[in-house]
């Protein structure tokens, strides 16, 4: 992994940090899939490491409150963006890429508005959106959303296995198919015993 992808998450962890409890697991998961995912399909991650470090830096910035809601999801992308081109800036990337990742961070929750095709037509998003998705079924993701809606293990399956996303934005590689699967093969192997 690119030695900058670490730099971009130094200047982004604080904002974490004061951010949702959750997120810097949420992160830290993220790049390791998200890096694999790159190699396995070929996708440039010049791009989608930075979406993946910053797209949640913008909950420093919004007031601490239900992340469902929409005016707040909003918030924390336009907040996002703006902490995200900054630091982007501060680490001298590439111009151009820091254009496209300061829109990808503005949109990156778009879905949450009725608006798929964002994730259909550009394949960081796509992908993005599937990792960002796939959290649900990590060990870490599955408990802390489980305990946020208050679902026990069969009912965050449940849950997990009737999200829209998977209708309306289906995985967008084998890579991601594949990973999913595994997720949540290994949460249903947890249900067996949990029983």
């Amino acid at each position: 992994m690119d030695p900058i992808y670490f730099k971009i998450w130094e200047l982004a962890q604080p904002y974490y940090e004061q951010g949702r409890p959750m997120d810097i697991a949420h992160i830290k998961w993220m790049m390791r899939d998200a890096f694999l995912v790159c190699q396995m399909e070929k996708i440039d991650d010049s791009l989608l490491l930075p979406l993946v470090i910053l797209h949640d830096v913008g909950y420093a910035k919004v007031p601490k409150d239900n992340p469902f809601n929409l005016d707040l999801r909003k918030a924390h992308m336009e907040e996002g963006a703006k902490i995200a081109k900054e630091i982007l800036e501060k680490v001298d990337y590439p111009k151009d890429k820091v254009e496209k990742i300061v829109y990808y961070v503005s949109v990156h929750d778009n879905w949450a508005f009725g608006d798929d095709e964002v994730y259909k037509n550009d394949i960081i998003l796509g992908v993005f959106n599937d990792l960002d998705f796939m959290w649900l079924a990590t060990e870490k993701g599955f408990v802390a959303i489980a305990d946020y809606l208050k679902l026990n293990h069969k009912a965050m399956l449940e849950y997990i296995k009737n999200d829209e996303k998977l209708i309306n934005r289906p995985l967008s590689t084998k890579t991601t198919q594949k990973l999913f699967a595994n997720y949540i093969e290994e949460r249903k192997e947890e249900s067996k015993w949990m029983s």
